[in-house]
């Protein structure tokens, strides 16, 4: 048998395998981040991993054969993990306890594999440090990481530990070939070796920390963005340039962060939202409206880039966080009505806008929108939308957002040349606040924005109204050059729609009198500087285009993503800021995907909405009473002082319970929740509006009581309170784990007592057998069997010598025994006829007894209880000795 150096074993599980589990770690610990709906815990599966690797280094330093044990185990884990998956676990879902425990299991044969090769093979660490690279990158891959300081410490350690690994293997096999070993020397080369790797590791990263962060800010300015075509390297700079500082929507905001907006909104054929404009030139003939996010009002001379004015978002939009408004209940702010210098042919319209693709948090309407109503989604549509509500417009009945440069629909022709009448008759501006017309025809000082006023000027020349100027303008970028081709076309190229990326002032006046290519942006910006030199209020809105697509569902639209706009917007005394789109027909963005036949249905029309605290809740007879602190009833609102506030009762026998989006059951209702309850009753349909002399206990006679209820919605449940249910789950969970791990730990424990066992009821068997036999023949087989069984498991190894050469040679000499000519009778009696002599019997008879004495003398009783107890030895003598040969 193999002698084992505990020295060296020593070293090779301090400065091998508790490397290797610590080089683990940061990787099991985004594994378990990959799998954290499974709750799968990193503190877990590095003790696993531990378990596994040490357990299997310190077994197969011996002899002990690799495939068998390898074998048995995986055996016992797919036993175990069978029954896992077949047990119900009483309600707990058995999916992810068997994928939990095949997780574990996972890595806990991953550490054994480590352990048994790190101690065999002795270029197993290239390997596996190829193999943790390569599931590095994948785990990179799939979780998206952008951090590149993240990447570097996923992968980094692994590169260093293949050079230190085998630096220790290396020392490690030098040692086993001295005679004398200073380990206290090996252990200082050690650690000074990994002094210098990681002093390295760190001079590296700070060397190259500037461009690490290079790197990150281009990952971070990269994401999300699309193939924008060729272009030459100072194009692609200036594009670059633009959008860093400040680019689409000036140095202040970012599209992105400000809004929430997807990373994808690009030119494709994503759904983002959609919308019932509930707008008409006349009964059959829509009139839609362009929807708004924001305008750019400020132009920075300095950077050549538009930017939003702070003060300006504050003034003429309003912007909720749609999300945070109660359902049903409606957030207005009618201060941005008085911006919107609307007087004359003013509606109200309203729209129900659908979200999709678009983040929730991002507020849509057409301008200028006042008012938001979150409402619910009818459940066989929520699957395709996420959220939903109802927004109020002030609309000017000349506002329109058709493509209508080339249309031959006579209404929609007879509505222009009505809007192009009304607006000749419009007053100037004289009458204007110099302030407002001096901050909205701002234009800046250079030979470029002179040469755009002297080419708006010939353009205009002649034309008395605003009117008419805007539509020379239009006219101009939509006229054709000397061959009859159109002057001006649609293209991408020379940036993206959806930044909305203005060009600065080198790229416009390139896109204006030379390639007259370009994108909505550079439409809306040339135009807003040509009628700003004219001394027309001009701005750019950014939103989204309206196409008009479908004639089975008047009033419904659909916007894609490729449907991110910019315009302009021009200010007309009394009728307000109107917008009028100079962009050349893009046939990408009107020839969109068809939005399905079927719009939305809305949602049954509410009759009573309730807001306040939750003060009971009776599960059993399905009832609740609310604290009432604002109602709706058939859409008028009636708020309540402090002292008007009534205890309501209601009956939940048919609602439905929302905590947010999520459906609950009524027990998880908490006391002291603020809740929102809806009633379709159309029976409250017939209930009338609240007198003002009235008081509030009177108009709730007309009431019935309780008031009956179909939904009610509370705060979503926030993550600790989920996690505390999740919790729960997992406390049973755990204690399910806990008692299969109690299980298998004493059927280990009762594998490892029998296998410690065994060699001592094996050496009881034949030492029974030897007294009880009275065959010589059945009593030298015995003899012969538990001569060579005592040997190994003392550790006198025959290895391939032939028995009669390790008796002469090993053992006889070693413990002055008989062995030799034993194992000549034990032949005699296999091979040959001839009777044995009185003597050979009597050696025969008494050799059990005499040889175990002489043998075991030679060892402490500890040592021989210690010797016989090995398993490995007891299964190398069960697997390897062919005792009938």
């Amino acid at each position: 048998m193999k002698h084992i150096d505990y020295k060296e074993l020593t070293l090779g599980l301090l400065f091998l395998i508790l490397p290797t589990i610590l080089i683990m770690y940061p990787l099991l610990g985004f594994l378990s981040e990959y799998y954290s709906l499974l709750f799968v815990n990193k503190h877990i599966l590095i003790g696993v991993f531990a378990a596994g690797i040490i357990t299997a280094y310190l077994l197969h330093k011996t002899k002990i054969r690799f495939l068998i044990i390898f074998g048995l185990l995986l055996l016992v884990i797919n036993l175990i993990y069978s029954s896992i998956s077949a047990s119900s676990f009483n309600e707990f879902d058995a999916y992810y306890v068997a994928n939990r425990f095949k997780i574990n299991t996972s890595i806990f044969v991953f550490g054994w594999f480590s352990g048994f090769a790190i101690s065999k093979w002795r270029y197993y660490l290239i390997v596996f440090s190829i193999l943790l690279t390569t599931i590095s990158v994948i785990l990179i891959s799939d979780m998206e990481m952008s951090n590149v300081k993240d990447m570097i410490w996923l992968i980094a350690p692994t590169v260093l530990y293949l050079f230190y690994g085998l630096y220790v293997k290396e020392l490690l096999k030098t040692i086993r070939n001295q005679k004398k070993t200073n380990y206290l020397m090996v252990v200082l080369r050690i650690f000074l070796f990994s002094l210098i790797a990681l002093f390295l590791f760190w001079a590296t990263i700070q060397l190259l920390d500037t461009k690490i962060n290079h790197i990150q800010n281009e990952i971070t300015q990269g994401q999300g963005e699309d193939e924008e075509g060729d272009s030459d390297d100072e194009e692609d700079k200036e594009k670059k340039d633009s959008k860093d500082d400040g680019g689409s929507s000036g140095a202040k905001f970012n599209l992105d962060d400000y809004l929430g907006l997807r990373d994808r909104l690009s030119v494709s054929d994503e759904l983002l939202f959609c919308a019932n404009i509930d707008n008409f030139i006349n009964e059959s003939t829509p009139n839609p409206q362009y929807i708004t996010l924001y305008h750019l009002n400020q132009y920075n001379p300095t950077l050549e880039q538009f930017e939003i004015d702070p003060d300006s978002i504050v003034r003429d939009l309003f912007l909720p966080n749609p999300t945070k408004i109660p359902q049903y209940f409606s957030q207005q702010n009618d201060s941005v009505l008085i911006y919107d210098k609307m007087e004359r042919a003013i509606k109200e319209v309203k729209s129900t806008i659908y979200i999709a693709g678009l983040s929730p948090e991002v507020f849509v309407a057409p301008s200028t929108a006042y008012a938001c109503q979150p409402i619910s989604i009818e459940e066989e549509f929520k699957k395709d939308y996420k959220f939903a509500y109802n927004v109020y417009s002030e609309v000017s009945e000349l506002n329109s957002a058709y493509f209508v440069y080339n249309t031959t629909e006579r209404s929609i022709v007879n509505y222009q040349e009505r809007r192009y009448r009304t607006l000749r008759t419009a007053k100037n501006y004289d009458d204007e606040d110099d302030r407002f017309m001096e901050y909205y025809t701002e234009v800046p000082d250079g030979d470029l924005y002179n040469k755009i006023g002297q080419l708006a000027d010939s353009l205009t020349e002649g034309d008395q109204t605003t009117i008419d100027k805007i539509l020379s303008i239009r006219n101009y970028f939509l006229s054709e050059d000397e061959n009859g081709e159109p002057l001006y076309t649609y293209t991408l190229t020379p940036g993206k729609p959806t930044d909305p990326n203005i060009p600065n002032a080198s790229m416009l006046g390139e896109f204006i009198f030379n390639t007259h290519e370009g994108y909505c942006t550079y439409y809306a910006t040339s135009s807003l500087f040509m009628l700003r030199s004219l001394g027309i209020p001009t701005r750019v809105a950014v939103g989204f285009m309206t196409v008009d697509r479908s004639h089975k569902t008047p009033g419904w639209y659909w916007f894609y993503a490729d449907q991110a706009h910019a315009w302009t917007q021009v200010y007309i005394p009394e009728y307000g800021w109107l917008d009028f789109d100079m962009t050349v027909s893009n046939s990408d963005a009107e020839e969109a995907p068809q939005p399905d036949g079927t719009p939305p249905t809305p949602p049954t029309k509410e009759t009573y909405v309730g807001k306040g605290l939750i003060t009971v809740v009776d599960t059993i007879g399905k009832s609740m009473q609310v604290r009432v602190d604002k109602m709706i009833v058939n859409d008028n609102g009636i708020s309540l002082d402090s002292t008007d506030v009534i205890d309501m009762k209601f009956d939940v026998n048919q609602a439905k319970v929302f905590a947010g989006e999520q459906a609950i059951s009524l027990a998880n209702v908490k006391l002291g929740d603020t809740a929102v309850m809806v009633s379709f009753d159309y029976k409250l349909g017939r209930i009338r509006p609240k007198y003002k002399s009235e008081t509030i206990e009177d108009y709730m006679t007309l009431f019935p009581d309780p008031i009956t209820i179909m939904e009610v919605h509370v705060p979503k449940i926030e993550e600790d309170k989920l996690n505390e249910a999740n919790e729960e789950e997992q406390d049973s969970a755990i204690k399910t784990l806990t008692d299969w791990s109690i299980y298998i730990l004493a059927a280990i424990l009762l594998l490892l007592f029998i296998l410690v066992l065994s060699p001592l009821c094996y050496y009881w068997w034949l030492s029974k057998k030897a007294k009880n036999n009275t065959s010589v023949v059945e009593l030298s087989q015995v003899n012969y069997k538990n001569a060579h069984f005592v040997l190994n498991q003392m550790g006198v190894q025959r290895g391939h010598l032939t028995p009669m050469v390790y008796a002469r040679d090993i053992v006889d000499p070693k413990f002055g025994t008989h062995f030799e000519a034993f194992v000549k009778i034990y032949q005699k009696l296999k091979y040959s006829e001839d009777e044995l002599t009185d003597d050979e019997v009597t050696l025969v008879q008494g050799f059990h007894s005499d040889f175990n004495q002489k043998v075991l003398s030679k060892y402490t009783k500890s040592q021989q209880f210690i010797n016989f107890i090995k398993p490995n030895k007891w299964i190398h003598y069960m697997l390897n000795l062919n005792l009938k040969k």
